[in-house]
């Protein structure tokens, strides 16, 4: 049961952004850099789904999510999912319906170079479930620490993100949760509209012990400069952590609210 309560959270931060380089002061040598890079911070609005298969069950998740950017420097984030659970119960439980509802409450970018920047954030997700099929029955507070770096002028970056998950309220009957991510983003730039993104996640648990591992890969598309496309397929490693899923797939689409200048400068591809 504790691996249904965590897994709704993993996928609010799972989730992914594309659009514009580590900073505008980049000045358009990463071009084609989608916002899978957590210093990206345009404005924009995304809904992914993802389904994950497990031993004995299933989960369908479907996140909405808008991103709003705040001068040059902070952001907010607000994700609502909505999940099915194919788990049945003999107390009958809801299988689909709202999950829990992750706000970031500020994120600021503390350093910006022409070749990397650091951001932080605080997260919090809240105990909205309408079933404790479909939620963590806690609520969480989830500091988070970024570092992106420039490999290769326009075709290669690299981002590493920490995150901390912890538990302050919420269903005194249900677990406390308390965990460490780190993420390692990989995206390489093939052409003004291609791009592809690996991402190895490894999960420390506090509460239960042990390190778990996913890995996802991803294909991402742009038909138009305001608009992005991805399909996403991932495997879970090793580890009994919540978020270790068998297999999984995403697919989603985001739309940017303001002039995406992220393709100037580069050759068609």
């Amino acid at each position: 049961m504790k691996k249904l309560l965590l897994l709704v959270l993993l996928i609010a931060f799972a989730g992914s952004s594309h659009a514009q380089s580590v900073s505008d002061s980049l000045d358009n040598k990463i071009i084609g850099k989608e916002a899978d890079d957590p210093s990206d911070f345009l404005t924009r609005a995304e809904v992914f789904s993802e389904f994950q298969h497990y031993r004995n069950y299933n989960l369908d998740l479907t996140t909405f999510r808008a991103i709003v950017k705040l001068g040059n420097r902070f952001t907010t984030r607000v994700d609502i999912p909505v999940n099915y659970n194919s788990l049945t119960t003999n107390a009958g439980y809801k299988q689909s319906g709202l999950g829990d509802i992750t706000f970031r409450l500020l994120g600021y970018k503390i350093i910006e170079t022409p070749r990397s920047a650091v951001t932080a954030s605080i997260e919090v997700s809240l105990n909205t479930a309408q079933s404790p099929l479909l939620g963590t029955g806690k609520n969480l507070i989830i500091p988070v620490v970024s570092y992106t770096a420039v490999l290769n002028p326009k075709r290669v970056l690299i981002s590493l993100v920490l995150q901390q998950a912890n538990s302050f309220s919420g269903d005194e009957k249900r677990g406390n949760i308390s965990f460490s991510k780190l993420q390692s983003i990989l995206i390489t730039i093939w052409s003004r509209k291609v791009w592809t993104v690996v991402a190895p996640e490894f999960y420390l648990d506090y509460i239960h012990g042990g390190l778990s591992m996913d890995l996802a890969g991803r294909f991402a598309y742009a038909p138009v400069p305001r608009i992005n496309l991805w399909a996403q397929a991932g495997a879970g490693l090793f580890g009994d952590f919540a978020g270790r899923y068998i297999w999984s797939t995403q697919f989603g689409c985001r739309y940017f609210f303001m002039k995406n200048t992220i393709f100037k400068g580069m050759k068609n591809g």
